[in-house]
């Protein structure tokens, strides 16, 4: 099975547009995530990811503490169906030039994927092989 929803991570990291920069980098730290959903209201509106930190906020030397998420969030978010298979989602990350995608069932967010998720999904794939003398064998070691 590789539909996207049995690889994504649920979106336990929120923030609020009006939070700071630095707030949300902090919550991300804390929670070794790459990524925080942004909310308004109680509905999710965008995204603030660590290429938004360095693109748009470090790069310009920005005040972390005084820079509200509204205004370096990327938005509209791309997503892609929790039943779609993983190429699709690996397809649609390329397309778009971005390393994490809403999941989506029934038009509600229920997760995030990252491109880290995609990678492991065919190092699970694809990876190691592991022989009965327990060394590793790479793929490529199987032509030989």
């Amino acid at each position: 099975m590789d539909d996207v929803k049995a690889y994504m991570s649920e979106p336990s990291i929120t923030a609020d547009v009006e939070s700071s920069v630095l707030s949300a980098v902090k919550l991300m730290k804390e929670n070794s995530v790459g990524a925080s959903l942004i909310t308004e209201k109680g509905e999710i509106v965008g995204i603030f990811t660590e290429t938004d930190l360095l693109r748009k906020v470090a790069a310009d030397e920005k005040p972390m503490a005084k820079i509200k998420l509204s205004s370096v969030m990327s938005k509209p978010l791309v997503s892609v169906d929790a039943h779609a298979n993983m190429l699709k989602a690996f397809y649609v990350m390329q397309q778009h030039n971005i390393r994490h995608l809403t999941v989506t069932e029934n038009g509600t967010v229920i997760g995030l994927i990252s491109i880290k998720d995609i990678a492991n999904f065919y190092i699970g794939k694809f990876g190691k092989k592991v022989d009965k003398t327990n060394k590793a064998k790479k793929p490529e070691d199987d032509d030989a």
